[in-house]
């Protein structure tokens, strides 16, 4: 095998990981999300339920910004990719 080709996969298998940690961070924060948010709504009336919300946004936020970082790493691999193929 020559260099770019081994470049190619390396950069193949990256994505894949990157497209995994992608698949998480969605499952985690909607499954988590979702029944965070569902044990708190019954507590409209109570400081726990404002906690509940913060602590639901601060979470909401976190994986967004990681959610971001990842699919911007997940193109400059894929733009890495067509850069061998030239």
């Amino acid at each position: 095998m020559d260099k770019i080709q081994l470049k190619k996969n390396k950069l193949d298998l990256e994505y894949h990981g990157e497209a995994q940690k992608v698949n998480a961070f969605l499952i985690l924060l909607t499954t988590g999300l979702i029944g965070f948010i569902a044990s708190f709504i019954w507590l409209v009336n109570t400081k726990m339920f404002y906690t509940g919300v913060f602590l639901t946004f601060l979470i909401l936020f976190i994986g967004l910004i990681l959610y971001k970082k990842t699919f911007k790493r997940m193109k400059e691999i894929l733009t890495e990719i067509e850069k061998l193929n030239d």
